[in-house]
Parts: C-alpha cells; structure tokens; sequence
C-alpha cells in the first residue's frame, strides 16, 4: 500500500493501528519522499483471505485524519524489500554482454521494477525516439517536460508528484524517459537514477558508446540502438 499522511508524530502509529483494527498485519514499511508536511510510504501488509480485506485497510487508513491511500498492489507470495529489488535489476544490467544489451536490460528493468506503463530511449536533444515501448507520449511532450525539469518548475519536486521520468544516460548521447499512471516518488526517482549510472559506467566498461540510432525514430517500436 503505498499511502500519504501527515509527517507529524503519532500519525503512522495510528495508521498502523486501523490496519491492525481491519486484521492487517504491517510487515514492511519504506518512506518514498518527505515534505511540505507530508510523507508518501509504502507499506507491505498481510492480509487475511477475505475478499473485502483491501477495502475495510483502505477505509481505516482513510479513517487517520490526512491520511488517504495512494495504490494498492496485491503481491503473491512473499514481498521482498525495495533494497532488494534495485540491486537485483543493478545486478540484471551488469550480466549484459554488449552494451547494447546493457541498454535493453536497463529498460526492461525499469519497466519491470517501477510498473511503468511506457518507456522509451531518445537522443540527447530530444528530437526523437530510438525505441519505444508501450503507449508513449510525443517526444515534444517529453521535451516540453524536461525543459520545465531543467527550468526549477519540476512536477517531480511537488508531493502531489508526477508519474513521468526524464533521465540522461551519462556520456552515451541517450535519454531513458517514462511514465505511468502513479506518481513517481523522489526515492523512486533516484533509484531510477542509480540504475542509469550503473548501466552508463558497465557500458563505458564494455567499451561502448554511442548514440546511434536504431529503428522507431517515428515512434514505432525498434531495435535497440548500437553503442560503439
């Protein structure tokens, strides 16, 4: 459950304590982002196994003044930690064989990791895409978002969020950019970030890079593209 409160003493407590009251059972907690007197958390909660068992913890998270219920996601089996997971999509991208695998891999562990609902590789000016997956945005629209990133008006720096990320690949003439319905979370944002140095450096170490360009520059799905 990923939730917003008042980041004030004794408020998480009570949260915690409605889950309890609807028997859940908290067993993991990560904060995603503070400020403005605000926190975004993400819990891991047991549930038992009664279909109206999502509804009645949503309702008593409701029931803590401030606080309300951002996304639900059930997990089969057992979660593992955010921690976890990053390192395990750093790890994906350093058993990459080619840089241009490496790129592939940095990708699909993004789409994967933070749920994203379109990613997409561009060239460094934001002209066009070089592969894409998922229902993208026009790249313009991805560019007019940079520019405001880059201009201090950044959605990401509000706690109401946004669900769009723009990330340069250091030193390759790439951008990795995507999106989802969501919003994505500082924290989110700088393991995105991490992520992207760790594919940057393991391709300088492969000897490879490059902004060539591979097919779907129109916005069509394409090769990946081939650093040297």
């Amino acid at each position: 459950m990923r939730i917003w409160l008042p980041d004030a003493p004794g408020v998480l407590g009570a949260v915690a304590a409605e889950i309890g009251a609807a028997k859940g059972n908290v067993v993991g907690l990560e904060v995603l982002e503070r400020g403005a007197g605000v926190a975004i958390d993400e819990l891991v909660v047991e549930l038992p196994d009664d279909p109206d068992a999502v509804d009645a913890v949503c309702r008593g998270v409701r029931n803590v003044p401030g606080a309300g219920v951002e996304v639900v996601t059930e997990v089969p089996g057992e979660a593992t930690d955010r921690e976890g997971t990053v390192l395990a999509a750093a790890a994906g991208i350093l058993q990459a064989g080619t840089p241009a695998a490496a790129l592939r891999a940095l990708s699909g562990h993004l789409r994967a990791l933070f749920d994203l609902s379109w990613i997409a590789l561009a060239d460094e000016a934001l002209d066009r895409y070089l592969e894409v997956h998922g229902d993208v945005p026009p790249v313009r629209w991805v560019a007019a978002f940079a520019e405001g990133a880059r201009s201090g008006a950044d959605p990401a720096n509000d706690t109401t969020g946004s669900g769009v990320f723009v990330e340069p690949v250091p030193e390759t003439g790439l951008v990795v950019c995507g999106g989802r319905p969501t919003a994505i979370r500082r924290r989110e944002r700088a393991e995105i970030g991490l992520l992207v140095v760790v594919a940057s450096r393991f391709m300088d170490a492969l000897g490879g890079r490059s902004a060539d360009a591979g097919d779907g520059g129109d916005g069509t799905e394409g090769e990946a593209p081939q650093p040297r």
